[in-house]
């Protein structure tokens, strides 16, 4: 018990202690040296000296520790104090190389060291690995040299949570080694950028279980879902599409999924969007392209441009940001969902789900009024959701196709007021709303005063508006309010 106080406050104390040493200390290893700043500094190094005497009487064990918390630049630099620190910095388990803006001689320099240290490594394994390299000269650090680097954590280390990002680095996206794809222990991939996802037809990747694919290119069609369909316990997977990668059908069939972010915004092109993930707990979709982004413009739910979801039952949070599409065959898998965000840029009402859908489960609501329509989404959402306890409304100013100063019409949307307002909704909150509309200011007066067991309300108004528009809007929104007496209503 001892011991599990005194290490983490000993590794507190010495990992404070390295920063001011280590700022004594230029960056010799990768730079070179400057004799004047050594003649300069004579004194310091004598105080370095005495306190590295002292701190190298430790076990190697605490000392490894120590060195974990420092960058691995720094960790590398202790390798300069004595015979005793040399070669303690290639038992560290995290390995971090991060560069930015660096010339020609720089780069070559650093692709050398980071060559070296990766061969003499002497931990059993590399628990993480990050590379990343932006804005530097082109060519200075080579595809190759990222080629081998991969290479080596997969065969010598044993690498377990591999991190690559690329970006000004080369002409092409670079290759990475088909060995990757072969991997025992990774656990961990994340590949950003100018990174070429090439997967061979033999794939095994046993224990990954989070994947992360930043803007990266494909290449071909089929190489994601190789990629997925050879994970079998995947859990984590987040995506991100911003350009022409060489997708077209987006499918994502991994029983074992249970998180899913997906982003996508032009230009990059989609022809549809299959998911079969009956694990799934949490999805989050952004899709910000133009319907014209598809080959088939006069009909979203054609075979060449649609979302088809399998039912998911054990989903528990959906985020969906969606722009211009048919959106009914999404709501009809996400029934068993407890907490539901959406952001829906301009649809028709038959777009919707269909009439019949029950959210028995849906506890919370989150929903953005950055369309003109959004109030007919609202609407049947309240009917269908018996047991909504908390709803928020907002707006995404900056939304690529918001419409917010088009009428709509709130009347007549709901014949009889929802269950939910009569008795489960506890919480209403309103972010940035827009009163001078009308549709948002019957909105909430409809809320108000039907919210039979409302605890709390706030409502926060655009700052631009005027005190005097703000005093005659809380007026107006106060007088609608029938909750009971204990419900603290906010206007901001």
């Amino acid at each position: 018990m001892f011991l599990c106080v005194i290490i983490p406050c000993l590794c507190s104390y010495l990992c404070s202690l390295f920063s001011w040493l280590l700022g004594q200390i230029p960056s010799f290893l990768f730079y070179k040296i400057n004799e004047s700043w050594l003649t300069s500094t004579k004194r310091n190094v004598e105080i370095v000296k005495n306190l590295m005497d002292k701190i190298s009487q430790l076990p190697d064990e605490l000392l490894v520790k120590v060195l974990s918390f420092l960058s691995t630049k720094d960790a590398v630099s202790t390798s300069i104090l004595s015979m005793r620190w040399k070669s303690l910095w290639m038992w560290l388990p995290k390995l971090e190389y991060n560069f930015r803006h660096y010339s020609v001689s720089e780069g070559q320099g650093l692709a050398r060291f980071i060559t070296s240290s990766l061969r003499v490594h002497k931990a059993p394994a590399i628990e993480s690995l990050s590379l990343k390299f932006r804005y530097g000269a082109i060519g200075s650090i080579k595809p190759k040299d990222i080629y081998l680097w991969v290479s080596l954590a997969v065969h010598v280390s044993n690498v377990r949570e591999l991190s690559l990002k690329l970006f000004n680095f080369a002409e092409l996206p670079t290759k990475l080694p088909k060995s990757l794809c072969k991997c025992k222990s990774i656990v961990i991939l994340k590949l950003k950028d100018e990174i070429l996802v090439d997967v061979p037809r033999k794939v095994c990747l046993p224990s990954l279980k989070t994947l992360f694919l930043g803007r990266v290119t494909y290449s071909d069609a089929n190489s994601l879902h190789r990629l997925l369909s050879n994970c079998p316990v995947l859990e984590d997977l987040v995506m991100e599409r911003d350009k022409i990668d060489n997708l077209g059908k987006l499918s994502v069939i991994v029983k074992s999924l249970q998180r899913l972010t997906l982003k996508m915004s032009r230009p990059c092109h989609l022809d549809g969007l299959k998911m079969n993930s009956p694990s799934l707990k949490y999805l989050k979709v952004i899709d910000e392209r133009l319907e014209s982004d598809s080959d088939d413009e006069s009909d979203s739910d054609s075979p060449r441009y649609f979302y088809d979801f399998e039912d998911m039952p054990k989903l528990e949070e959906a985020d969906f940001v969606l722009t211009f599409q048919n959106i009914k065959k999404f709501f009809g898998s996400i029934t068993s969902v407890k907490r539901l965000s959406l952001c829906l840029g301009v649809y028709t009402e038959e777009s919707l789900y269909h009439e019949g859908l029950v959210f028995n489960q849906l506890e919370q609501l989150k929903i953005c009024s950055c369309d003109s329509d959004w109030s007919i989404l609202l609407a049947r959402l309240l009917k269908s959701s018996p047991n909504l306890r908390e709803l928020e409304a907002y707006v995404i100013e900056d939304h690529p196709n918001g419409r917010t100063d088009l009428p709509n019409q709130w009347d007549n949307q709901l014949n009889c007021v929802p269950t939910c307002l009569l008795s489960s909704l506890e919480t209403f909150r309103w972010s940035e709303m827009h009163g001078l509309l009308q549709n948002q200011m019957d909105v909430a007066k409809y809320i108000l005063k039907n919210a039979r067991c409302l605890k709390s309300a706030t409502i926060f108004f655009p700052t631009t508006y005027a005190q005097e528009t703000r005093d005659e809007m809380i007026e107006e929104l106060s007088l609608s309010f029938q909750g009971p007496e204990t419900c603290q209503v906010f206007f901001h």
